[in-house]
């Protein structure tokens, strides 16, 4: 084998652990958001409490404000992590894009030096036949 096609199954070999990296960062950015949105929920549910049929209301007020904030603090860091991992996956599609340029660049180079390899076998076939 040339060097070249090694390159190529290097790159291709490369381009498989970049793909597992972006399923990766679209799977942490998946599970980000839908801890936001149980937060969402919990927040939601948290407000429909708040009714004032209920006796006991003003005692619990104190209690949901502070769970609010806590929701809000959380939610703020899950942005956060959020455009971190937005950073990181642009960052692997990037690196997967350029991987693969290279790797369709080298396989042509492969397959040229292949094709030039072939072209002078046969003329020194021909050339054999007539000498």
């Amino acid at each position: 084998m040339s060097e070249t096609t090694d390159r190529v199954k290097r790159l291709n070999r490369i381009l498989k652990v970049q793909a597992q990296k972006r399923l990766l960062e679209e799977w942490r950015i998946g599970q980000l958001r839908e801890k936001s949105v149980a937060l969402e929920r919990a927040d939601a549910e948290i407000l429909g409490s708040l009714g004032v049929e209920n006796a006991l209301h003003g005692l619990f007020i104190g209690a949901k404000v502070a769970n609010l904030r806590r929701n809000e603090v959380e939610r703020q860091k899950l942005a956060g992590e959020e455009v971190v991992a937005q950073e990181r996956l642009r960052q692997v599609r990037r690196v997967e894009k350029s991987l693969e340029k290279e790797r369709d660049k080298s396989g042509r180079r492969a397959d040229s030096e292949a094709e030039a390899d072939q072209r002078d076998a046969s003329i020194d076939a021909f050339l054999a036949r007539w000498v």
